[in-house]
């Protein structure tokens, strides 16, 4: 079954308090980070350096909050079609789905549920996927109900854990594996020291352990 090409488009986007909240943390992040660099570098004359790498966070910042004004998902002209913020624009001819299935899920220490829009071709295969803590749950509501198969709503919300088994191949590479989570926090922590250890530096204090 394929859409009319008369059908209505449908289009829809990320909460909007995704970006502020980014902006908002990058702020506090960086401020008293940067502060206490800029305290130590200017007496040492390292002002330059330290400048330039806090100009380049600042612009890795504009390009992100860039692209998250750039991610969409939509139901036009017989594609179903979406980005995501590191993730290329996917396209899925609406006449390759055969299911589509509204999941409510626990993730992560959240105490309220989040929809998972999930749409799977004959063999089960995921064919696209939207998480609901990045868009409203009305949009996945309305983006679903233009495709043309009947929506599944589950009764009951299911830990994501579950959603991953009841549903395989549904999660992204990054998803449901802890070596990733592990390997994520150990370059964070590398961070934070190498930023510790630039700052010693720049003090000319001796860096020792």
């Amino acid at each position: 079954m394929t859409e009319p090409s008369d059908a209505p488009v449908v289009r829809v986007r990320p909460r909007t308090g995704l970006l502020w909240t980014a902006v908002l943390t990058l702020l506090l992040v960086t401020s008293p980070l940067y502060g206490a660099l800029y305290w130590f570098a200017i007496p040492h004359g390292q002002l330059l350096p330290t400048l330039s790498g806090h100009i380049v966070i600042v612009l890795v910042g504009i390009a992100i909050g860039m692209r998250q004004l750039a991610v969409f998902a939509e139901v036009r002209g017989g594609l179903l079609r979406g980005n995501g913020i590191f993730s290329p624009l996917i396209e899925v001819e609406v006449s390759r789905i055969a299911s589509v299935d509204l999941v409510a899920t626990y993730v992560g220490l959240r105490p309220n549920p989040v929809q998972q829009l999930l749409v799977r071709d004959a063999s089960g295969r995921r064919l696209f996927r939207m998480r609901g803590n990045f868009w409203p749950a009305s949009d996945l509501v309305r983006l679903a109900a233009a495709l043309p198969v009947p929506t599944t709503v589950t009764a009951e919300p299911i830990d994501v854990k579950d959603f991953f088994r009841r549903y395989p191949g549904s999660a992204y590479w990054f998803e449901n594996r802890p070596a990733v989570t592990a390997v994520g926090i150990v370059l964070g922590l590398a961070a934070v020291a190498a930023v510790a250890a630039g700052a010693i530096a720049l003090a000319g204090e001796p860096f020792a352990i």
